[in-house]
C-alpha cells in the first residue's frame, strides 16, 4: 500500500511538472547540453572540480561527499551511451532560478576496483541502457545561472 501511494505521488509530481512545460530556446538548449554532459562525465572521475564553474559551491561540496565516499568504498560510478532525448523548460515565477525537465538515457553502474576485470565486466554486462527523467535547477550567481539541484525523485 505504502509502495503504491509513494509510486503514484511520484507520478502526479511528473504530470505536474510536465503540464507547466515550455518548449526550450535553441542558445538555452545548447548551453544545457553542454553543462549537462560536462557534469555527468564527471561523476566517472569522482571529482567535481573540473566542472566547479558550472555549479553551485554548496552543490559540489554536497555531491563531493557522495563521491568521496564511493571512493572509501572503492567503487567508480560508470555511465555509458548518455544520450538526451528531451529537454523542457518548467515555467518558474522566480526570475533568479531556471528548471530544466530533460529526459536522457544511459547505462549506470559500479566498478570495484578491489574486483578482477572480469567481475566488473559481468556487472556492466547485467546493466541495461535505461531511460531516465530528471529536474535540472539552475540558480542565478553573480548574473550567471549555475547548477544548484538535481532532481532525480521522477
Amino acid at each position: 500500500m505504502i509502495i503504491r501511494k509513494k509510486r503514484d505521488w511520484l507520478a502526479r509530481r511528473h504530470e505536474r511538472a510536465l503540464s507547466r512545460t515550455v518548449t526550450i530556446d535553441d542558445a538555452t538548449r545548447e548551453r544545457f547540453e553542454e553543462c549537462f554532459y560536462q557534469i555527468e562525465a564527471a561523476w566517472t572521475t569522482n571529482d567535481l572540480s573540473l566542472v566547479a564553474p558550472l555549479i553551485t559551491p554548496h552543490f559540489q561540496r554536497q555531491q563531493q561527499r557522495i563521491l568521496n565516499r564511493y571512493q572509501r568504498q572503492h567503487k567508480h560510478n560508470q555511465l555509458e551511451s548518455l544520450t538526451i532525448i528531451s529537454e523542457e523548460l518548467i515555467l518558474s515565477d522566480n526570475p533568479n532560478v531556471r528548471k530544466v525537465l530533460v529526459t536522457a538515457q544511459m547505462r549506470d553502474y559500479f566498478t570495484n576496483d578491489r574486483l578482477s576485470d572480469e567481475d566488473n565486466e559481468k556487472r556492466r554486462e547485467a546493466t541495461y541502457i535505461e531511460r531516465f527523467s530528471e529536474i535540472w535547477e539552475f540558480k542565478q550567481v553573480d548574473g550567471q545561472y549555475l547548477v544548484n539541484h538535481i532532481d532525480q525523485s521522477l
